[in-house]
């Protein structure tokens, strides 16, 4: 089996269509038009479509668990049919089943890049981006059981997501030894972006200059990506949302969240926080 797939994964609001910017202008061909609707990484083991031609099956039928290895057996095939490194975004957590079905085969990844946003600033930009309320929005942060797409009247063209609690999701791929990792920091890509492109072009084995790097990070500024996005539309922003390139900043939880909103968020999350340099308390 070839190991063809690099996973690009997150919570979601924590810059992995950002990355995917980056990695579409590092890898497109000299004087090829960049399309936000033509991003490397596309979610294609998330389409509904793919999964039911690839395995013979009605997922619409199924539920999250029973669909699991069907899934595994999708991402096997865009492994074998993919020259490496092949880029997927997921927002689904690392899930082994009691059986050992893995949702992402170790003999069909390469390596993941997962990316952890500071969870005040998630709050924010995931409110934003569902259209809930912050408060909603911070109670599904926290529930381990948590999904994405997943309705009582309707049936999504993409798969139901095992989102998980924000702490659940990061811990699932920071903590598995399957699949080699590449840990960024959103704060970090914001303080370095070229820094952190080149971290994700040594996990995933792509051949390519400093200066290239570089080129592509400054190629992908967010006020770039917002001008392209009005000037183009995006097909990824949900139907009803204003924009999908929201703020991009950082510190911005800390100091626009409530002192209950925060507690709420520090007592889900606080230890995993500190953990990774995002201090619990108030802003300085």
């Amino acid at each position: 089996m070839a190991r063809s797939i690099v996973w690009l994964a997150s919570y979601p609001k924590s810059g992995n269509t950002w990355l995917r910017a980056m990695l579409t202008h590092l890898l497109d061909a000299p004087g090829e038009d960049f399309s936000l609707d033509a991003l490397a990484g596309g979610p294609e083991g998330g389409d509904r479509h793919a999964l039911d031609d690839a395995c013979g099956i009605s997922s619409a039928e199924m539920g999250a668990a029973e669909l699991l290895p069907y899934r595994a057996m999708l991402h096997r095939q865009m492994a074998a049919s993919a020259q490496a490194p092949f880029f997927v975004k997921t927002h689904d957590l690392y899930a082994v089943e009691p059986d050992g079905t893995a949702l992402f085969p170790a003999d069909a990844s390469r390596a993941a890049v997962y990316i952890v946003r500071d969870p005040r600033d998630v709050a924010l930009s995931f409110a934003h981006h569902s259209r809930w309320d912050v408060d909603r929005t911070i109670a599904r942060m926290g529930d381990r059981q948590a999904t994405l797409n997943v309705w009582p009247d309707r049936i999504s063209d993409f798969l139901p997501v095992r989102l998980g609690s924000w702490s659940k999701h990061v811990e699932s791929w920071t903590e598995q030894n399957a699949i080699p990792v590449c840990l960024l920091r959103y704060e970090d890509m914001l303080a370095d972006p070229a820094a952190a492109l080149a971290k994700v072009v040594a996990i995933a084995g792509i051949d390519a200059a400093p200066a290239a790097i570089a080129a592509a990070a400054a190629a992908s500024g967010f006020d770039a990506l917002r001008a392209r996005e009005a000037a183009e539309g995006f097909r990824e922003k949900p139907p009803g949302l204003p924009d999908f390139f929201r703020s991009g900043r950082a510190g911005e939880g800390a100091k626009a969240l409530t002192p209950a909103q925060i507690a709420r968020i520090v007592a889900d999350h606080g230890d995993l926080m500190a953990a990774l340099g995002y201090r619990p308390g108030p802003p300085a």
